[in-house]
């Protein structure tokens, strides 16, 4: 099971081209049928968890890599983070009244904003990347914060089981991606033969179908090697995801010492106890107050 949740590196033309493929099965399956969303929901949520694996397992010190969405629409919060050590998690924000069926970000969350958060800790700079809620997918939004904040050029293609029936996803993966990156030039010499690598890298990632990528017949690497094997392709070691919430009994104490006695007096049971769930793994705990 371990192995089926993980992050592969791997770079394309002698390090031309890098990119992830991730290939999340129980993880992405666990954390989204504890919160019992929307279909459409599922899938934009999907596709979040994916993106976030992808991008902090690029981490290289330990800390936390967060992707945060505020939106105005019934969708009105999209969150979902990842540790250092692949603790991966994370929860929708819907209206009371959700009724949504649209598909895309923009009908969802309407007016708003996606923040890219790396925090590695009190040595190292915390880095934001702010974009607006204006494209159609959580992955075109990935690929803009990109393109305009490191000015890579960079190819997202995500893909999940969200879309079709339950009685026909034996034998697939629930989520995954495959990311593109184009390097910058070193001189001007190899912009010509950077390009050529680029744009092959892209015409093979276009032959990809959803149910060959997401079918667990084949082996993330046996992927890979189908598409890139004229590029000359070098793949790395596999990085590990992990269904785990950060959230604990300590941690809750601590927050609730910030109210008063008599909000905390109105929020209790009549046994004078707390219920706390947490957002992301859905934990009840009943602390005294």
């Amino acid at each position: 099971m371990t192995l089926n949740n993980h992050v592969i590196p791997f770079q394309l033309g002698k390090n031309r081209v890098r990119g992830n493929i991730v290939r999340l099965q129980k993880v992405v399956s666990e954390i989204i049928k504890r919160h019992e969303y929307p279909t459409n929901v599922e899938s934009l949520f999907a596709d979040t968890l994916t993106i976030t694996a992808c991008l902090g397992s690029r981490m290289k010190h330990n800390g936390v890599f967060t992707i945060q969405a505020k939106g105005t629409g019934d969708v009105n919060t999209l969150f979902s983070d990842i540790t250092s050590e692949g603790f991966l998690r994370g929860y929708v924000g819907l209206s009371p009244d959700f009724v949504n069926s649209k598909s895309n970000l923009n009908s969802l969350m309407g007016k708003g904003h996606i923040s890219f958060t790396l925090d590695q800790g009190k040595y190292t700079k915390r880095y934001q990347g702010i974009v607006p809620l204006d494209e159609t997918s959580i992955t075109k939004s990935t690929e803009l914060y990109f393109n305009n904040s490191e000015q890579l050029e960079t190819k997202f293609v995500t893909f999940n089981y969200y879309d079709i029936e339950k009685s026909n996803r034996k034998n697939l993966f629930p989520a995954g991606l495959i990311m593109l990156q184009k390097m910058p030039n070193k001189n001007k010499f190899d912009e010509e033969i950077n390009e050529e690598v680029w744009q092959n890298a892209l015409n093979f990632l276009s032959t990809l179908s959803k149910k060959e990528f997401l079918s667990t017949n084949f082996t993330s690497e046996k992927i890979l090697y189908r598409l890139f094997n004229e590029l000359e392709i070098a793949v790395y070691e596999k990085i590990i995801i992990k269904d785990q919430c950060r959230c604990s009994e300590e941690k809750i104490k601590l927050a609730i010492q910030n109210l008063n006695r008599k909000e905390l007096e109105e929020i209790a049971d009549q046994n004078g106890n707390l219920k706390i769930v947490c957002e992301f793994c859905k934990t009840e705990r009943l602390i005294p107050c």
